[in-house]
């Protein structure tokens, strides 16, 4: 009983159906195990579509809500049918009417919260590789719990988030802990959308984590002239490069503990899919689907941050110089485009240029047409600021209105505008 005296009113969980869920309501209870859920818990808030999705694809189909901590059934009696997503939509929208997109102070909010869970995973993985470095020990259990961790914090957070988050803000010198995290990000993001199963996931995720295990064994003077190209490998410091996959995967193997899935990835990520790749003796041709993805994330990745003395690209450049690369057939096409597919031609919170000089941040991805994204334009021609920012879908625009194409990608949102919709 409270301090004053009267009764607390306490109501029961509510059980509705998948197809009654929506955002705002509080899960309190799924019909399914922990281990079949995609979430790490069974308690949280829905706060997007794609949650709802990935309940969905588990196979939940029965769940329950606490009304005092999210929203209510407005009519406990009957189901309403769920509202069409964004994607699903007709389209074009309405004569006076905007697509249902988040605002940018949403944007900002979900960028902050995704930089701080980066943070913070970023220091429990190099605590985890510090360890490994000392010891020389792989710890099968610390990697699930690591895993684990990523596992959570990437269903809790917006995935075009997620994805920009670890697309910037890395120099190419930074810590292997970091490129093994970010690695691991991507690729739980595209297994995600290639529909694989959770177990499934949780393997491709420990063996993206670890799959350059072997450079923490490898020379940092050798690692520095890999970095910078200005400086060439010798014959042998190539070798030692090159014989890092392996390395990694003997040291699973001695070990004991990690599923052949993830011995897998970690001594066969750089075997292309054309032949080329090392070590000499794995064949592209017979890699696993699942190495197959972590070669893509990587990468991805090493695009991001200049690997190898080349100059750091943006999101954009990434995904397509990634795209390029994929018709060489080192990587698997398919996977490439499925990350272009998800990720977007124009990354969600990429900061453009249109055609009309206005300037803008990319909102929502139109999955069949990439190259027209939904937009909020935020300045006009001159640079001043909109006092209300328009938000428009480019692949469905006014005829009235002057045509806007994305002209140029000056980069992703800058902190100062962040802050000042936050």
């Amino acid at each position: 009983m409270p301090p004053d005296g009267r009764p607390t009113l306490v109501m029961a969980h509510r059980p509705i159906t998948i197809d009654a869920l929506r955002i705002g309501m509080h899960v309190a209870k799924l019909d399914v195990a922990w281990f079949r859920s995609p979430f790490m818990r069974h308690s949280f808030l829905i706060q997007t579509d794609e949650q709802i999705e990935k309940l969905r694809r588990a196979g939940v189909k029965h769940l329950s809500i606490d009304p005092t901590r999210g929203l209510d059934l407005q009519d406990p009696t009957s189901v309403s049918e769920q509202p069409l997503s964004l994607a699903q939509q007709p389209a074009p929208f309405p004569a006076g009417k905007s697509p249902e997109i988040r605002s940018l102070a949403a944007m900002a909010q979900e960028l902050l919260a995704a930089r701080s869970a980066r943070a913070k995973l970023e220091e429990s993985v190099h605590t985890a590789f510090s360890r490994i470095t000392k010891t020389g020990i792989v710890d099968p259990e610390e990697a699930s719990h690591t895993v684990h961790a990523i596992s959570a914090v990437a269903q809790s957070l917006n995935t075009h988030a997620l994805f920009m988050v670890f697309s910037q803000g890395r120099e190419p010198n930074a810590p292997v802990s970091q490129h093994a995290l970010a690695t691991c990000s991507f690729s739980m993001i595209l297994a995600h959308a290639a529909d694989y199963n959770l177990l499934a996931i949780q393997e491709l995720a420990t063996g993206a984590l670890l799959h350059d295990l072997g450079l923490l064994h490898v020379p940092a003077a050798i690692l520095q002239r890999v970095h910078d190209t200005s400086t060439t490998l010798s014959e042998q410091q190539r070798r030692t490069y090159e014989a890092h996959p392996r390395m990694g995967a003997i040291l699973l193997e001695r070990r004991g503990g990690f599923a052949k899935a993830v011995e897998q990835i970690v001594a066969e990520h750089h075997a292309y899919l054309n032949g080329g790749g090392f070590p000499a003796e794995t064949g592209g041709a017979f890699t696993s689907d699942m190495t197959r993805i972590v070669m893509v994330t990587d990468r991805y990745d090493e695009l991001l941050t200049g690997f190898g003395g080349a100059s750091p690209l943006t999101p954009h450049q990434s995904l397509q110089r990634l795209y390029q690369e994929g018709q060489d057939g080192r990587y698997e096409g398919r996977l490439i485009s499925l990350f272009v597919k998800v990720m977007g031609i124009y990354p969600v919170y990429s900061y453009v240029q249109l055609t009309t000089g206005e300037r803008a941040i990319v909102s929502v991805i139109n999955s069949a047409k990439l190259h027209q994204p939904i937009v909020t334009i935020t300045h006009d021609p001159s640079g001043e600021a909109y006092i209300v920012p328009l938000v428009i879908d480019l692949a469905n625009q006014n005829e009235e209105a002057p045509p806007r194409a994305v002209r140029s990608v000056l980069g992703t949102i800058p902190e100062e505008f962040e802050r000042a919709y936050h």
